[in-house]
């Protein structure tokens, strides 16, 4: 190529470069860049909503069960009380000569310590979904989802303790009764369950009328003893009550802040 080809090459390159519309191409990649940055900001922020939409779904689902768990658990610890006082009369009248108590009486404070506390306590649905669904990390509270974290444990505390009440009636309570009482009689008697206002019931409704006397009974040492165990059972049921209760307040509480 010729020196004069050369330069008209060279010129036409710098006359192409010099056309390029830098302005309006850097006005658009800018453009290009925010429409990215802003699709990217939209896509977080939905994100975000739909996480926050969530956790005051599942905050509110928790906060209905919590409060319904926090009434069965009032309504426990009654039945407790009234099972703890039959269960002290009993012992009163056992041990001491001044307390005279009739046969009917008698029955009907067995009848109360015959009744067992099969009602769920625990509303748990919105709960087990929680921690066993891996959606813990939703609460966005670090405190609050400790504590959520931490109530199956107090669950199954509280629940152990049930079960050993029951364990007791049925391999402790009941066998004596059904040696050295009359089971027939304390279930033919009109009763209400302990701590409710519920109308009088029998246990079995048949009509029977036998004359029985558990007096003598109740004043052995092997009975004194097992009233003594059977107020240790109702102690703990009554402290691990008040503990929920105190425990359904706070958590309560802090989901009603947090909401």
């Amino acid at each position: 190529m010729t020196q004069s080809g050369r330069q008209y090459c060279d010129t036409f390159r710098m006359n192409e470069t010099q056309n390029i519309p830098w302005k309006r191409i850097s006005v658009e990649a800018a453009a290009i860049v925010a429409s990215i940055l802003l699709a990217f900001a939209i896509d977080a922020w939905w994100q975000e909503r739909i996480e926050e939409d969530r956790e005051e779904e599942i905050l509110t689902a928790l906060l209905d069960d919590f409060e319904k768990s926090k009434l069965s658990i009032e309504d426990g610890r009654n039945f407790h009380i009234g099972v703890q006082r039959s269960n002290r009369a009993l012992l009163d009248a056992s041990i001491s000569s001044d307390i005279a108590l009739s046969s009917l009486e008698i029955e009907r404070l067995l009848a109360d310590l015959t009744w067992w506390d099969s009602q769920p306590r625990f509303f748990t649905g919105a709960l087990n979904s929680l921690v066993y669904g891996g959606e813990l990390s939703v609460i966005e509270d670090d405190a609050l989802r400790q504590v959520l974290a931490d109530w199956p444990s107090e669950i199954q505390r509280t629940e152990s303790l049930r079960s050993q009440d029951y364990d007791f009636f049925s391999n402790v309570l009941l066998p004596y009764l059904r040696e050295n009482g009359y089971l027939l009689n304390i279930s033919t008697i009109a009763t209400v369950k302990p701590g409710s206002s519920d109308e009088e019931s029998t246990l079995i409704d048949i009509e029977f009328v036998a004359e029985t006397d558990h007096s003598a009974m109740i004043s052995t040492t092997e009975f004194q003893n097992i009233l003594v165990q059977k107020s240790w059972i109702q102690d703990d049921m009554l402290q691990a009550f008040e503990r929920a209760d105190n425990l359904l307040s706070e958590t309560i509480s802090q989901i009603e802040n947090k909401l």
